[in-house]
């Protein structure tokens, strides 16, 4: 319960002071928001249709139903649990014990509008104010123990990575390959994989958020995949690419200057220095290349933690600077629309004097044989 409370002691440190509410409201109505994990520090349940009340004292309100009850019950320490069977129930519930503050924080980029309308109109007396932006921060900067959840799920994906090429054999398709990358992700240890696992061949490597299809395997392909695994609630995300048999020397070209590209961006990465600053060199190794110039076409990467997009990249709310126990990807691309893309895309943790980065697997250019 420990961690729990310094998350949420963190959070109201991060609301303005003119801004301050008596307590923080997540209800997972239409979708689950991982800030109600944030908060409480569960591992085990999905939570729909649940919520926690967070006040400034350290007291939590965790609103269940009777589905999730015995996961909820192992929320330990300054909690009151509040079991509901029906939606009578539950506004009942939420009317008891809401109805006793006047200021209440809510995170507008997490629920829906109608969902803010039923506060509003089923709590006319309190005023509603978004913490969006104190999660946000908040989450951004990583515990130690959260950063070794993450490092577990890293160390699952780089055996994966690891293994892949083994995986190769004749016939295979990209479906193929990612059901076994996702099988391997859980057999190493993980609860799930991190997002929808991408494995793609030749062409189709050019498309970064490329979906999958039944699409062979062949000799002189570029295979590019991009997963993650999923551990404790926190994730990991690797890409890597391979070859097989003999492809054309281009792909050498650019595999050279991805890494390249992106061993820049290592050398320059620590707390205090400017994110644009590190994009704009590790971009330029990139575009010096007439070829590969503006070939380049996403950020350079972006945070995790709970989420494979844990709210984005160090912005203005950091001064655009890197800072320490971000956890973040570095994953610089070259794509080139109906010949192949190549992405090499690693997890670090910001250190006060450079990065270290997390996941281990190879990424030598190694071409290999289609069993």
């Amino acid at each position: 319960m420990e961690h729990t409370n310094q998350r949420i002691a963190s959070i109201f440190e991060n609301i303005p002071s003119d801004d301050l509410p008596e307590a923080v409201f997540i209800f997972n109505k239409n979708s689950v928001d991982k800030n109600f994990f944030y908060v409480t520090g569960l591992l085990n349940g999905v939570f729909e249709n649940c919520g926690v009340l967070c006040c400034r004292d350290g007291l939590i309100y965790l609103f269940t139903t009777l589905l999730e009850e015995e996961a909820a019950r192992s929320l330990d320490g300054n909690a009151e649990i509040i079991v509901y069977k029906d939606k009578k129930e539950r506004a009942k519930g939420l009317q008891k014990v809401l109805s006793k503050f006047r200021k209440i924080g809510i995170c507008f980029n997490s629920i829906s509008y109608t969902f803010y309308l039923y506060l509003e109109q089923t709590f006319p007396d309190i005023e509603w104010v978004d913490v969006g932006k104190a999660f946000k921060i908040s989450r951004m900067i990583k515990s130690t123990d959260e950063i070794e959840k993450i490092r577990k799920a890293a160390d699952i994906a780089s055996a994966v990575a690891d293994d892949i090429p083994g995986f190769f054999k004749e016939g295979m398709t990209e479906l193929d390959l990612a059901a076994e990358i996702d099988y391997r992700v859980k057999k190493t240890g993980a609860q799930k994989a991190a997002f929808s696992t991408i494995a793609a061949f030749g062409k189709n490597t050019s498309m970064p958020h490329y979906c999958g299809a039944d699409v062979p395997l062949r000799d002189g392909n570029v295979v590019l995949v991009d997963f993650g695994a999923e551990y404790m609630g926190y994730v990991s995300d690797i890409s890597r690419t391979y070859f097989t048999g003999k492809p054309e020397k281009k792909a050498f070209d650019i595999f050279d200057t991805v890494l390249a590209a992106q061993s820049r961006a290592f050398e320059l990465i620590k707390a205090g220095i400017s994110a644009d600053y590190v994009e704009r060199e590790a971009r330029n190794e990139i575009d010096r290349k007439e070829l590969f110039r503006g070939k380049f076409i996403h950020g350079l990467g972006h945070s995790i933690g709970l989420d494979v997009h844990d709210d984005g990249y160090p912005d203005a709310d950091f001064k655009k600077e890197f800072k320490e126990n971000m956890v973040l990807t570095v994953e610089p691309g070259i794509y080139l629309p109906g010949l192949y893309g190549i992405r090499i895309e690693d997890d670090i943790v910001v250190k006060k004097d450079g990065c270290e980065i997390i996941t281990t697997a190879q990424k030598e250019p190694i071409t290999y044989e289609i069993q």
